[in-house]
């Protein structure tokens, strides 16, 4: 089987989420689209400098995306007039990152949120009417190709394990999202 084939079930879990069914329908609030990305920028800030650290980064030129998470959120960041605060799964989970002893399974983190963005982001972009910096890959096929060479099948338990993160983290959301169900979309 291949680490695809072994993460499957995970991924559509991710993927069956209320989180993401609403991304995918082009109705996802603007508020909780911004919560999510300052999150986000979080957590890939972490996985990215524990990656350089094990110098998984040395040969993906242009991987990294947690700068341009950031100034996709400088933009959007003003749909939340509360403010934002790191919630404690994304605090948890940046604390399991920065905890994690080998290359292998930082790799596994790298390859389920990295390779997401090259894949159902370059869906998620033309839905999501918010600034998609972070989705946009100059050289998208060399780096599906050299992270495709790192891949092993033992990654399979650490990349389950960051799709749980992962689901967590969207779960976080759906509560919200039911809340503000019957409410228009609220992307202008």
């Amino acid at each position: 089987m291949s680490l695809k084939e072994l993460t499957a079930d995970k991924h559509a879990e991710a993927e069956n989420t209320l989180f993401m069914k609403t991304v995918f329908e082009g109705k996802m609030p603007m508020d909780v689209w911004a919560d999510y990305t300052f999150q986000k920028g979080h957590w890939y800030n972490v996985i990215e400098k524990k990656a350089e650290s094990f110098g998984l980064l040395e040969n993906l030129p242009g991987i990294k995306r947690s700068r341009l998470i950031s100034q996709d959120f400088k933009e959007i960041m003003h749909f939340n007039r509360e403010g934002y605060e790191l919630s404690q799964t994304a605090l948890d989970y940046c604390k399991y990152i920065s905890e994690l002893d080998s290359a292998e399974k930082v790799l596994a983190h790298l390859y389920t949120w990295h390779m997401g963005d090259m894949f159902g982001g370059q869906m998620i972009k033309k839905i999501v009417n918010a600034p998609s910096r972070h989705l946009e890959f100059e050289n998208a096929g060399e780096l599906i190709t050299t992270v495709r060479s790192m891949l092993t099948d033992e990654l399979a338990d650490e990349a389950n394990t960051a799709f749980t993160w992962a689901i967590k983290l969207l779960r976080e959301y759906d509560s919200r999202l039911m809340e503000q169900g019957s409410k228009p979309s609220q992307w202008n």
